[in-house]
C-alpha cells in the first residue's frame, strides 16, 4: 500500500494485526550510517564490477537491515499477542525500532514481558541462521548478492547478541528486569539491576570502539565507529542513568503518580450529538472519549468543542472528535516510565489517557496546546 503521512513527518507503511507500522524520519540517519560504514568494504570487494553494482549492493544491505529490524519488532508483537497483550504500534527509529503494547487482555506476569523482550533477538538469530544456510549452500553465484547476504547475516547476528545484552533499554535488560521481578516481586530491584547492566554495556562499547584501538592496537578509531558508538552509548547510558535516579529531574520523576493527576473521562457513542458532549463536559468530565462499540474513535475536550461551534447542531461526536494517537495512552502509572509517557504524549495530544488494571481511569493534561 502507498505510504501515508502522519504527524511529525512520520510515514505509515501499513498495518500488521491492526497495529500501524510507522517509520520515523530519524531512521534515515541510521540507514546513512550503515551505508557509510559498509560502502568502503563493498567498494573494495566489488569495485571492478562498477559503481552501479557497488551502490546497488550497499542499498540492498540497507534495505535488508530495515527488514531485519522490522521483523525483530514484529516478533515482539507476535509473542505479546499470543500471550494476551496485543501490540498497538510498531516504529522504525534512529536507534532501531520500538513496539508499543496496549493493556493486557488477561492476567499478566513479568515472565511474559521477558518472553516478549527476548522474541526480538531470537528472530534475528533465526535470520542469521537462514542467511548462513543460504550462503553455505553454494547456490548464490552472483557476487553482489553473496556480499549483500553476507552483510545481512552478520548484521542479524550482531543485532541478536547486542540486543540480548542484560542492560537497559536493550531487550536483554528488559528481560532481566522482568525475570528479577518475577522471582522477587520487586520490579524496582529488577530495573536497577538492568540499569547497572546498561552502564556495563556502555563501558564495553567505550573499550571496544575507543580504548582498545588507542591503547592496544595503537591506531585511531574510524569516524564511523566513533559516531555509532556515541549514538548507541548515549542512548543506553542516559536510559540507565534515569532509571537509577542519578539526576535531580529523575528523582522528581520517581515521585510521579499519574493516578493522582487523572481527571474524569466521559465515554460517549459515535452518534452522540455535540450538545450531549458539551453537557458531559459541563458536568465535570475533562475529556469526552468517543467510541464505536469497543473501538476508540477519538476525543473531544472543552477547547476542542469551542473550536467546533461552526459545525452546526446536527453534527455528531464521530464527525468532530480528534483521533487519539497511540502515544497518548499509557499503562505506566508511576516513576520515570510515567514521566516518559507524559513527555511522549505531549508531542501529539493535549491529554494522556491513563489505564490501570485494564480500565481507563482518567486523563492527565500534558500541557500541549
Amino acid at each position: 500500500m502507498p505510504l501515508a503521512a502522519t504527524r511529525n513527518g512520520e510515514m505509515t507503511l501499513g498495518r500488521v494485526g491492526g497495529a500501524p507500522v510507522v517509520v520515523s524520519p530519524t531512521s534515515l540517519l541510521l540507514g546513512l550510517v550503515i551505508a557509510a560504514s559498509w560502502y568502503p568494504l563493498v567498494s573494495g570487494a566489488l569495485g571492478d564490477l562498477g559503481a552501479v553494482v557497488v551502490l546497488g549492493t550497499v542499498a540492498a544491505t540497507v534495505i535488508g537491515a530495515a527488514i531485519s529490524i522490522l521483523l525483530h519488532e514484529l516478533a515482539h508483537g507476535l509473542v505479546g499477542a499470543a500471550l494476551g497483550r496485543p501490540p498497538i504500534r510498531y516504529e522504525l527509529l534512529l536507534w532501531g525500532g520500538r513496539t508499543s503494547f496496549g493493556p493486557p487482555q488477561r492476567a499478566w506476569s513479568p515472565w511474559r514481558d521477558a518472553a516478549c523482550s527476548l522474541a526480538g533477538p531470537a528472530a534475528n538469530a533465526l535470520l542469521w541462521i537462514a542467511c548462513r544456510s543460504a550462503l553455505d549452500s553454494g547456490a548464490l553465484t552472483t557476487p553482489a548478492i553473496h556480499v549483500a547476504l553476507w552483510a545481512i547475516a552478520w548484521l542479524n547476528l550482531a543485532l541478536a547478541i547486542f540486543n540480548a545484552l542484560p542492560g537497559l533499554p536493550l531487550d536483554g535488560g528488559q528481560a532481566l528486569a522482568s525475570l528479577i521481578a518475577q522471582a522477587t516481586g520487586n520490579r524496582a530491584a529488577g530495573l536497577k539491576a538492568a540499569a547497572w547492566g546498561g552502564h556495563a554495556v556502555v563501558a564495553g562499547i567505550a573499550w571496544l570502539y575507543l580504548l582498545q584501538p588507542l591503547l592496544i592496537d595503537h591506531r585511531r578509531p574510524s569516524a564511523t565507529s566513533l559516531i555509532l558508538a556515541a549514538m548507541v552509548g548515549w542512548t543506553i547510558g542516559s536510559t540507565s542513568w534515569r532509571v537509577l535516579g542519578l539526576g535531580g529531574a529523575q528523582r522528581a520523576a520517581a515521585r510521579l503518580d499519574l493516578r493522582s493527576l487523572a481527571r474524569p473521562i466521559a465515554t460517549l457513542p459515535a452518534a452522540a450529538p455535540l450538545a450531549r458532549v458539551g453537557a458531559a463536559l459541563d458536568d465535570g468530565a475533562a475529556l469526552a472519549l468517543i467510541t464505536d462499540g469497543p473501538t476508540i474513535l477519538g476525543t473531544i475536550d472543552t477547547a476542542g468543542l469551542a473550536d467546533l461551534g461552526a459545525m452546526g447542531e446536527g453534527a455528531t461526536a464521530e464527525q468532530a472528535c480528534t483521533v487519539l494517537p497511540a502515544a497518548a495512552i499509557t499503562t505506566s502509572l508511576t516513576g520515570q516510565e510515567a514521566a516518559d509517557a507524559l513527555k511522549a504524549a505531549r508531542a501529539v495530544s493535549r491529554w494522556l489517557i491513563v489505564i490501570d488494571g485494564g480500565r481507563m481511569i482518567g486523563a492527565v493534561p500534558t500541557g500541549a496546546r
